[in-house]
């Protein structure tokens, strides 16, 4: 009952903070509007991108309604998340914020949180490296940077209507029916109140992109994802301490990726956005298509995030089997990775044509413009 009251209160706050923000957004545009120039937009109409308010008022909320003994864990996390939370905040209002400082205020919201719970990751299960992990400094310089690395990729995946933030209850739904069935309360009742509070958001996310994660929302949410991802296995050592890695696959898979295209691609850099992520190339094929295909070409966008959404559907139920074997784990990344790699070729070769023909078809005037938001 705790845990039910928790999570709609979460709901609910997150809902109000995010419809308020909408409705209000005349007041405040010229500041909270996401700028629509740049290769990797793909909306057209201003929309605020400050949705980290509304999580960060479910996540206040739903942590109040928790008993003393659960609220611990949650308010470390919350505490560690401040400085992730506040650099994509500034950011968000003024956009002067540098790639550096945003990804410097996520490594030390890890450092927080590794000094707060005492959470590290100690152990990958292989050789060498878990003797490396020993070494407590190594362990928290190493869990400080997993940490930021999954903050930056819920922020790249944070593209279409729906994408970051579903993907982000899915996989904490995940994470939460394995706390469960472990009898991990504390786990169970920080996924439950972050999920409320992600689904207050969405409600106004998906289908039709009426309010932005912005950098804050996603940095918070990533942050809350790798946290519960390092805390999960080292408070039940039964479990594979690699669970983190197959729940997250999708997101780590997208950064990795992209990383590899920039660098071989001549004149690019690791940090430059691109329009080729699988997300991207799905909005300007399948997703195309599809919104066609039930004559609602304006759902393009969030047809885009809902095909998206089947990647951590399918590393989250992979893990509810295989969370206790590294084995199985190490199987389950290889299953998703391919997965992945196979729907990204797959797609990569139809989107230009696609692309092409729907522009064609648009000069003949045969599609109509729509207003795209992400």
């Amino acid at each position: 009952m705790e845990f039910a009251t928790a999570f709609v209160l979460a709901l609910i706050s997150s809902l109000f903070v995010a419809v308020l923000t909408v409705l209000t957004q005349r007041f405040h545009g010229h500041l909270s509007h996401d700028n629509h120039a740049g290769v990797q937009k793909l909306h057209s109409a201003p929309t605020p991108r400050v949705g980290g308010l509304a999580l960060c008022a479910g996540f206040l909320v739903g942590g109040l309604s928790l008993s003393g003994a659960d609220q611990m864990l949650w308010w470390m996390l919350c505490i560690a998340a401040v400085p992730a939370f506040l650099a994509g905040l500034i950011e968000d209002f003024t956009k002067r914020v540098s790639v550096r400082t945003r990804l410097l205020a996520a490594i030390f919201s890890g450092v927080i949180f590794c000094l707060l719970t005492g959470y590290q990751i100690t152990q990958v299960d292989l050789p060498g490296a878990d003797w490396l992990l020993s070494l407590s400094l190594f362990s928290l310089v190493f869990t400080a940077f997993a940490v930021s690395g999954i903050v930056n990729a819920v922020n790249i995946i944070d593209g279409v209507n729906g994408l970051a933030s579903g993907t982000s209850i899915i996989i904490l739904s995940g994470f939460a029916a394995v706390a469960w069935q472990v009898d991990d309360v504390q786990i169970l009742g920080a996924c439950l109140v972050a999920i409320g509070a992600l689904i207050g958001f969405f409600l106004l996310n998906f289908p039709n992109g009426r309010l932005f994660l912005g950098d804050a929302g996603a940095y918070t949410i990533g942050f809350i994802l790798a946290a519960v991802a390092v805390a999960l296995p080292a408070r039940n050592p039964e479990m594979s301490p690699l669970i983190g890695l197959l729940a997250l696959a999708y997101p780590v898979m997208e950064t990795a990726v992209s990383i590899i295209r920039r660098i071989r691609r001549k004149g690019s850099h690791p940090g430059q956005p691109d329009r080729l992520h699988l997300h991207s190339l799905i909005y300007r094929s399948r997703a195309l298509k599809m919104a066609q295909a039930i004559g609602s070409p304006h759902l393009r966008n969030a047809m885009a995030g809902l095909i998206m959404m089947g990647m951590p559907l399918l590393s989250s139920a992979l893990m509810l089997m295989a969370y206790k074997s590294t084995a199985l784990v190490w199987c389950s990344v290889a299953v998703v990775a391919l997965t992945y790699i196979v729907i990204y070729r797959k797609v990569a070769l139809l989107a230009p044509l696609v692309s092409f023909l729907k522009t064609a078809r648009a000069i003949d005037g045969e599609i109509p413009k729509v207003n795209k938001s992400a």
